[in-house]
């Protein structure tokens, strides 16, 4: 009588034990907004009038929306134009510059390689980069002539992933280093490896750890997910990311093919929009026929539904198409601030490993020009040089894209922020 009523109980407390939600694996599209999903279908309007007027007023070429929640696609409209001058109109499916996106995909690859156990967050870079320097500088001379101190600490892959390594990240000495870096014997390199092996032999321009600097880390992740997988950036980055998630139009290198698919880039010059060539990445082409070279801190292209997948991985815990790309830990593990406070990022600029993190205080947002109110705390964001960006918002199960390839900065991001919260019920 008594184990009967021990099992009664532990029937009754897993019966009234709230279950987890199982994570999305797939988007859906419904044709109009399910209930269910608490959001306002007539509040969404809010979005359609902030973008189609930036277009009709030529702020912006174009704007590409991409906004789910638990999976459900409750926005996603093309705006404006791919190529103003032939008035080719936009499509869901174009192909967008993504630059700095590349840099979470390159993150998330290499914590693939820390999961395998190659290595530990902690460990020195010069373990596996034998020309990896020790050195701080100092000063800089007019003649390019300079001196350095002993660093304090070693650099670590932790200050790679959190862009708090130093590395180029003197102004004078990173033009000093990508001079040389670009040319050898009056040729660019060819492979990641080579550049990173340069890089890595100048000075910091801080101790690790100390101070925050942006870009020049993430091709030295890069170069270790080559080095601990044995496989090239590129082919290990669709083997273990792109192909398991379904996001099966982003690369580094297309053929010609796809090249209608590119949707033009702008700059303002003047008030208006003029059409620029320009890559994402090092100057080099996408569809050239030398594809060695891949950056890991920019050079992606890409789909807007295909980075949806890539943040709604984030989102899930590591998963999403089915396949498991990181586990839940790890996934948390990166979304923890890495950062010195105050750091050049601002007085309460937060960075985790790979991407950036909203503060847990609102008022650590003032001041912040990227930032909206609205945005849960703990959410992650990041972006790209010619403005997609992204946002992944736990609390509220979204995630937030934006895509336009036009430059410089027309702080409609947040704006756009600001129209989706809104609609929320």
């Amino acid at each position: 009588m008594k184990s009967l009523s021990i099992i009664s109980i532990i029937v009754l407390f897993v019966a009234c034990s709230p279950m987890e939600q199982p994570k999305p694996q797939n988007f859906e599209y419904p044709a109009t907004v399910p209930q269910a999903l608490k959001i306002s279908s007539d509040r969404l309007a809010y979005i359609d009038q902030l973008l189609q007027d930036y277009v009709d007023k030529g702020i912006i070429p174009h704007a590409l929306t991409f906004v789910a929640k638990n999976g459900v696609v409750f926005h996603n409209k093309a705006f404006g134009w791919s190529d103003i001058e032939s008035k080719k109109a936009l499509e869901k499916d174009d192909l967008f510059r993504n630059f700095s996106q590349t840099k979470a995909v390159s993150s998330v690859a290499l914590m693939t390689l820390y999961e395998q156990g190659k290595f530990q967050i902690d460990d020195p870079v010069s373990k596996f980069i034998p020309e990896c320097t020790d050195q701080v500088l100092e000063k800089l001379n007019p003649d390019g002539t300079y001196t350095t101190r002993r660093v304090d600490s070693p650099l670590t892959i932790r200050h790679l992933l959190s862009h708090t390594s130093g590395i180029g990240g003197n102004r004078d000495l990173q033009t000093l280093a990508r001079n040389h870096m670009r040319q050898r014997d009056n040729k660019p390199y060819e492979t990641l490896g080579e550049e990173v092996k340069a890089l890595v032999q100048y000075p910091l321009a801080f101790d690790p750890g100390t101070e925050w600097n942006y870009h020049p880390s993430s091709d030295v992740c890069g170069y270790l997910v080559e080095y601990f997988s044995g496989m090239p950036l590129r082919d290990y980055v669709k083997e273990k990311i792109l192909t398991p998630l379904g996001m099966m139009d982003t690369d580094w290198y297309y053929p010609e093919s796809y090249r209608d698919r590119l949707v033009t880039a702008y700059n303002e010059r003047d008030g208006k929009l003029v059409a620029t060539e320009v890559w994402s990445g090092i100057s080099r082409s996408p569809f050239q026929e030398d594809t060695r070279y891949c950056q890991a801190g920019t050079g992606l292209y890409g789909t807007i539904e295909d980075y949806a997948r890539f943040c709604q991985m984030i989102l899930n815990g590591g998963a999403f198409n089915g396949n498991r790309i990181l586990g839940r830990r790890t996934i948390e593990m990166m979304s923890v601030d890495q950062l010195p406070h105050p750091n050049s990022g601002g007085s309460d600029f937060h960075f985790g490993l790979g991407f950036e993190i909203y503060p847990e205080k609102e008022t650590e947002r003032k001041g912040i020009s990227n930032f909206t109110q609205m945005v849960s705390p703990g959410s992650l964001q990041w972006g790209g040089m010619y403005n997609t960006d992204y946002l992944i918002d736990p609390k509220e199960g979204l995630i937030i894209l934006l895509y336009t390839n036009r430059v410089p900065d027309t702080k409609i991001w947040e704006k756009f922020l600001n129209t989706v919260y809104q609609a929320l019920q």
